[in-house]
């Protein structure tokens, strides 16, 4: 068996650069597994990653990082629509109750 073949038995390819490593994270070891590194490939790579699968179950640190990364900066600007958005929907509740308050008062203001 060859190096490369050698290499993929023991989990040293990295599964999203496929560059050879000597430090990886196995994606379903308990590391991986409480990172949820599986899902995160999927979710934001949209790369299928299965124990079945005949590919690398690796990931190198350098992808994690960037893995990590991508997932910090979407959990931001979820964070950020949904703070907007309760905002933009308190601001129409309070325009809609100031309208209400205005026709009240002109309801029941004295006629001439």
């Amino acid at each position: 068996m060859g190096s490369l073949d050698r290499a993929v038995l023991t989990g040293f390819i990295c599964r999203l650069c496929s560059e050879m490593h000597r430090v990886v994270l196995h994606i379903y070891g308990e590391e991986g597994t409480r990172m949820g590194v599986s899902e995160k490939i999927s979710r934001y790579l949209s790369i299928n990653v299965s124990k079945s699968d005949p590919l690398p179950k690796t990931i190198c640190k350098g992808c994690l990082e960037r893995l990590e990364s991508q997932h910090r900066l979407v959990m931001v600007m979820e964070h950020a629509a949904t703070i907007l958005k309760r905002s933009r929907n308190d601001q129409e509740t309070d325009r809609g109750k100031e309208n209400s308050d205005n026709n009240n008062k002109n309801d029941s203001s004295p006629t001439p």
